[in-house]
């Protein structure tokens, strides 16, 4: 009985767990039904009920848009024609259209809300009023070019309101579209640069707060090139004597160009503490070739105002490293600031100075302030100070002659006259000494690169230098006319004395940019007396240049390696 009722009881279970399986089962093929069901009729539901209505209604709003735009079209010229055929005024007619072009910003500022909408309403009020201006100046000759480069400016002022107030961007495009073609249509068309050189140049710092403040970065670049184009017109008008404006005018557009675009860097790098963008250094080295280098030739073209020009961008290269170091390197900390500005006082200094001094002065003033920057780089660890100090004085040889005399008794021919060692060369090579024996900022490799270009400079100067002091002792004459034999086996030694001198100094580890310059050195020497010795020496000025380079071969690659 016991067992009947065990089995029954299990019999019971079996059943109740196939009905929980067959009741789960079915749940499922119920689920995947529903799921093949939605999935079938959406696509159909989307189709038919929502996206062609949508579809339909934008295409339909977009002609509306379009045919709207030739409506407003048609009204500007239906002032044309009444001015054309006198039954409006000429002063009233253009007046009817610029405020006719104005009303369409008021639009477009109204619709705000949808872009769409206001774009259009700005394209309307850009073809009817920037060609009306250009008509009114070019065909009617009812505005001079100072009042047509005002109104320009107050026609883009307003568009640029509206675009900002509503944050329209591509209003923006548009009036920036529209406005720059006018403007070099003027420039073509009155041959007068200066009031729209103006106009452009307030245009290209307006959008630049623009790329600041909003966020519309590329807006900028295309007013910064064609103002930068337009100033540098200005300078070629002077250079082919055509003088459609006075210079006092042309120098105030380019100091606009140069002032406007560095006090807004200025000002946001400093003020703000922002890091130096790519736009602002490729648009400084813009605004310093057309503003500043501009101006500095119309002063000399006309003799005016060279000194005041220098003295005020000399002050203000100093006052850019002033920044540079009491500023941005204690408080900021930004290093591409750091080279920016220093890099721009560099410029500075050096332009200002050629404007106020003589080739003596300056190079005396270069080496001067080669030896402050290659001291000061090691007393604050800077390495770009170090640089500047190797361009200050690769400028101050350059400037005093030392280069080129030490070139010419180098590799000049004897057929030729040598320019003498002037004192200020003098002074330039004692100071490249100087410099070289000054540590470096640090012994990272990179530190090393300054003054392996001031070991350069001084070798080269030196060896020169000793080449045009040596040859009238041995020939009698110091370079014209002197024997081409004589002067290649003093070459020689001077380059045989200069490897060993190498080879000794990079013993030491303030000197390590020597090991760098030896071998160069040698297989110079050698590739010399191939060229120079071989053909033109007899056998005993022959035989001492082999003696003394092959000695050089020995000993130099001895003395490298024994380190201090």
């Amino acid at each position: 009985m016991d067992d009947r009722l065990a089995r029954a009881e299990s019999a019971i279970r079996e059943l109740e767990g196939s009905q929980r399986a067959l009741e789960q089962r079915i749940a499922v093929l119920e689920r995947e039904r529903s799921i093949r069901a939605s999935s079938a009729v959406e696509p159909a539901v989307i189709d038919d009920d929502s996206r062609s209505p949508i579809a339909r209604d934008e295409f339909v709003t977009l002609l509306s848009f379009i045919g709207r735009t030739f409506v407003a079209l048609g009204g500007a010229y239906l002032l044309r024609a009444l001015t054309d055929s006198a039954i409006l005024p000429q002063a009233a007619g253009i007046a009817l259209g610029l405020a006719y072009a104005l009303s369409w910003l008021v639009f477009a500022d109204r619709a705000g809300r949808h872009p769409l909408n206001a774009a259009f309403h700005g394209v309307v009020f850009a073809i009817i009023a920037f060609p009306l201006l250009w008509e009114a100046t070019v065909r009617f000759k009812f505005l001079g070019p100072d009042a047509t480069a005002a109104a320009l400016t107050l026609v883009t002022a307003v568009a640029l309101a509206v675009a900002i107030h509503r944050r329209l961007q591509a209003i923006a495009w548009i009036v920036v579209g529209a406005a720059l073609p006018i403007a070099l249509a003027l420039i073509t068309s009155t041959a007068v640069v200066v009031p729209f050189a103006v106009f452009l140049t307030l245009l290209g710092v307006a959008t630049l707060w623009l790329g600041y403040a909003l966020g519309w970065v590329w807006l900028r670049w295309p007013v910064a090139l064609v103002a930068d184009v337009a100033v540098y017109a200005l300078t070629l008008r002077v250079s082919n004597g055509a003088w459609a404006e006075s210079p006092l005018r042309v120098l105030g557009v380019q100091m606009l160009l140069l002032n406007g675009y560095l006090a807004s860097i200025v000002v946001r790098t400093l003020f703000r503490g922002r890091d130096v963008i790519g736009f602002e250094i490729v648009q400084t080295i813009g605004v310093l070739g057309a503003g500043f280098g501009g101006a500095v030739y119309v002063a000399q073209s006309t003799g005016s105002g060279v000194a005041t020009l220098a003295l005020i961008n000399l002050a203000f290269g100093a006052g850019c490293y002033a920044v540079a170091f009491v500023f941005i390197a204690r408080r900021q900390g930004l290093r591409r600031n750091f080279h920016f500005y220093t890099a721009l006082g560099l410029i500075l200094i050096l332009v200002s100075s050629r404007l106020l001094l003589g080739d003596a002065a300056l190079a005396a003033a270069c080496a001067a302030l080669a030896l402050v920057s290659t001291w000061g780089a090691r007393q604050v660890d800077r390495v770009s100070l170090a640089i500047h100090g190797a361009i200050y004085l690769v400028a101050a040889g350059a400037i005093s002659g030392l280069l080129t005399s030490a070139g010419y008794a180098l590799a000049g021919s004897v057929a030729d006259a040598w320019p003498p060692v002037t004192a200020a060369a003098a002074i330039v090579l004692a100071t490249s000494a100087v410099c070289w024996l000054l540590p470096s900022p640090g012994d990272r490799a990179y530190a090393r690169l300054p003054r392996l270009i001031v070991a350069i400079a001084c070798v080269w100067a030196a060896g020169g230098t000793l080449v045009a002091l040596l040859t009238p002792e041995v020939s009698g004459v110091p370079g014209a006319g002197a024997d081409a034999g004589v002067v290649a086996t003093v070459r020689t030694t001077v380059l045989a004395g200069a490897a060993v001198f190498l080879a000794w100094t990079g013993r030491y580890e303030r000197f390590h940019e020597s090991t760098w310059l030896l071998y160069p050195v040698l297989v110079i020497g050698g590739l010399k007396l191939l060229a120079e010795d071989l053909p033109r020496s007899r056998p005993a000025t022959l035989f001492i240049a082999l003696a003394l380079y092959g000695g050089a071969l020995i000993a130099a690659p001895r003395l490298i390696h024994r380190r201090a």
